[in-house]
């Protein structure tokens, strides 16, 4: 399964994302809710889904939508979290965003991810457990399952990959206990400040994807105005296209 993280991120970015999908490159994608989504792509995502893409929500508590909703940097949420004191404004934005998506779009979202894989940090991921949901949504877990897919991602995303894939195995515990649903494989890391080792090392990770797992990617427009801290524009241009020369 090939998943687009940040949509709702901008408003060409969205674009992206929804062609690629309606291309068949893509199965699906992950919401940022409090982005200013165009309602005419909206409608868009909305027609895709019912013709069987997955429409997830990105919760997201690290990227600032203009103050629209509670937010920290990744250090001092990273700080917060390991202290054991997550900020009460915080608490509560796991299910203000679920409920704001299902107001949204109408429907629960298929499935719940995290930006920065907030969703899997201490403390978040009790709170991520206890989101809406019914038998067939899962909630994703960024742990690649064998040996040599972790080695993989590792080469391909760097240290940051070990500390990730660590929070995320003790997290599945939360969200297995709590009777989730998790995928069972997963891939798709990559530096993204580095557009020359995107382009290495996304066909790679592509040609390796597991076929009974989640593959992650981040593909948009170099000319957005709107970017993340930390990405590069162009290594969301370089995912585009080689997710669109598939």
């Amino acid at each position: 399964m090939l998943i687009a993280d940040d949509f709702g991120l901008g408003r060409e970015h969205d674009k992206v994302i929804l062609d690629l999908i309606e291309h068949h490159r893509l199965d699906g994608t992950s919401v940022m809710i409090d982005g200013d989504i165009a309602a005419a792509d909206m409608d868009r995502l909305r027609l895709l889904r019912s013709r069987g893409a997955r429409v997830g929500l990105h919760l997201n508590v690290t990227h600032d939508f203009s103050e629209k909703a509670n937010h920290r940097s990744v250090g001092r949420l990273l700080l917060a979290c390991f202290s054991g004191n997550l900020p009460d404004d915080i608490r509560g934005e796991f299910q203000r965003q679920a409920e704001k998506f299902q107001a949204s779009f109408g429907f629960l979202p298929d499935y719940y991810d995290g930006h920065q894989h907030c969703h899997c940090l201490p403390g978040l991921d009790a709170l991520a457990a206890r989101l809406p949901h019914d038998a067939k949504t899962w909630i994703r877990v960024p742990l690649p399952a064998t040996f040599a897919g972790l080695v993989l991602n590792l080469r391909a995303g760097g240290q940051k990959v070990l500390l990730i894939a660590a929070l995320a195995a003790l997290a599945r515990r939360t969200f297995r206990k709590a009777g989730w649903a998790t995928n069972r494989d997963f891939s798709g890391f990559l530096r993204l400040d580095r557009p020359d080792q995107v382009a290495r090392w996304l066909t790679r990770l592509l040609a390796a994807a597991p076929t009974d797992g989640v593959t992650m990617v981040h593909p948009g427009s170099a000319t957005d105005p709107v970017q993340c801290p930390g990405h590069v524009a162009e290594s969301r241009r370089i995912e585009a296209s080689i997710l669109s020369s598939m």
